[in-house]
């Protein structure tokens, strides 16, 4: 798929048919997929009327949504010229495997992959399949998704149910070179409860480009616990969004484990549109290598009452970079509202780099708080030096320290199931530490 630039005295390119254009009609790439290969797609799985009709009206909008250029600030910091954007589309895209109790489809609670929801409830999901407006920095790469996801995961929680435990969904692929855009949709209807994690996983070797993309919906008083643990191969380019919608009284917490991918470029907008609804935005960045990620947030408070809070964490090595670009926007029917966004790097090389800037849009003179923190440095020498005083060797207090950097989130995560393997996944970059994981032991005894 063309990205291309646009440069100054140049016509934007745009999609069509799976190419791109510059301006003037004239193809200038080719591209993993068009409409006609997504129509057949859609007609071998017999997919309805309306799911057609909806990819059709998504892969038009994706035709005329500009495509970054890489002047818009969120953009900045990310350039797409080595995107490969000529991996073929994985149409036959592996099913998403499920670890859940039995019990679930007794008491209503749907957990399955996207395409056989659509085939056996296809009323719940043409309700929450692509509602509302897009990430508004990922908004081409959100209609894309749309349009030409061929595989998800598909959890609805009906009212009142609290399902106990975390179901795990995996997309697992081993093809590394090609284009895989699945889409999750997770819904709870007034009162219901849930504790999900997404675990994505592909090979190491050949570029590949991951186009994941994420929908919540937290009807009145609901509770959604969502985590996404990122492992994709080392040369996989991971430009994704979610949307999150907290409703009256609703309470959301997600958490992104970031550890894989060659670059990960992701789009996070929460809309607070209830009164008195929580929002909790958590993040976990361990990067090494030559690795790039690059986080765009938003949160958007439009509900009054309501408390949204960001808290992201990275711990970065050898060239690994690390950007942020954050805003809270609180808008004029706001009142006594409470919001703040954190992003703190710790630079573990003195090739490692940094960039989180924070931003406040403020309509309203009516508020309780609203702020936020950003800093990036090295690891205080007195720390090190108090942990090696202590009997550790150097690499052993480096570890503890970057443990104990990463608890403010950890100690977060209510299922111990999902910090268990988000724990493992960071150690594979980090390292364990043994004066960690013997604390952790005698806590747990």
């Amino acid at each position: 798929m063309s990205l291309s630039a646009t440069q100054p005295g140049v016509g934007r390119s745009v999609l069509v048919g799976g190419a791109a254009t510059d301006g003037a009609g004239s193809a200038t790439h080719s591209g993993p997929t068009d409409w006609a290969t997504l129509r057949r797609f859609s007609e071998r799985h017999y997919e309805p009327s309306w799911l057609r009709d909806l990819r059709s009206a998504w892969w038009q909008r994706y035709q005329d949504t500009p495509l970054p250029s890489g002047q818009e600030e969120e953009w900045r910091r990310t350039p797409l010229a080595d995107l490969p954007r000529n991996a073929e589309l994985l149409l036959d895209a592996p099913a998403t495997e499920l670890d859940h109790d039995a019990d679930l489809a007794a008491r209503g609670v749907i957990f399955t992959d996207l395409r056989t929801a659509v085939r056996e409830h296809p009323e719940l999901v043409r309700a929450h399949l692509g509602i509302g407006e897009p990430v508004e920095s990922h908004a081409a790469f959100w209609a894309l998704s749309l349009a030409a996801w061929t595989a998800g995961t598909f959890l609805y929680v009906p009212r009142g149910v609290e399902v106990d435990g975390t179901l795990i969904a995996r997309l697992v692929t081993d093809r590394a070179d090609v284009a895989f855009v699945p889409h999750t949709i997770v819904a709870a209807e007034p009162g219901a409860s849930v504790t999900v994690l997404e675990e994505l996983v592909s090979a190491d070797g050949a570029a590949g480009w991951f186009g994941g993309t994420v929908e919540i919906h937290a009807q009145e008083g609901s509770r959604i616990r969502y985590a996404r643990l990122q492992r994709l191969g080392d040369g996989v380019w991971n430009i994704g969004a979610q949307r999150v919608v907290v409703g009256t009284d609703a309470e959301v917490t997600t958490l992104n484990a970031e550890v894989g991918s060659r670059v990960t470029k992701v789009g996070l907008d929460v809309q607070m549109t209830g009164r008195g609804g929580v929002s909790r935005v958590l993040g976990l960045l361990a990067a090494g290598g030559d690795q790039h990620i690059d986080i765009n947030s938003v949160q958007e408070l439009v509900g009054s009452h309501t408390t949204s809070d960001l808290l992201y964490l990275a711990a970065l090595y050898d060239r690994a970079h690390a950007a942020f670009y954050g805003r809270i926007v609180v808008r004029p029917g706001a009142k006594q509202t409470s919001s703040y966004q954190e992003c703190r790097n710790l630079l573990l090389s003195p090739g490692a780099g940094a960039e989180p800037i924070p931003v406040l849009e403020i309509e309203t003179n009516d508020i309780l708080r609203c702020g936020h923190g950003a800093t990036a440095g090295a690891i205080d020498p007195v720390q090190l030096f108090y942990a090696q005083s202590r009997g550790l060797d150097a690499d052993e207090a480096e570890r503890m320290i970057v443990r104990g950097f990463f608890e403010q989130v950890v100690g977060q995560i209510s299922s111990e199931t999902i910090k268990a393997l988000v724990l493992d996944a960071l150690a594979r970059r980090i390292g364990s530490s043994t004066a960690f994981d013997e604390a952790d032991e005698a806590d747990a005894a």
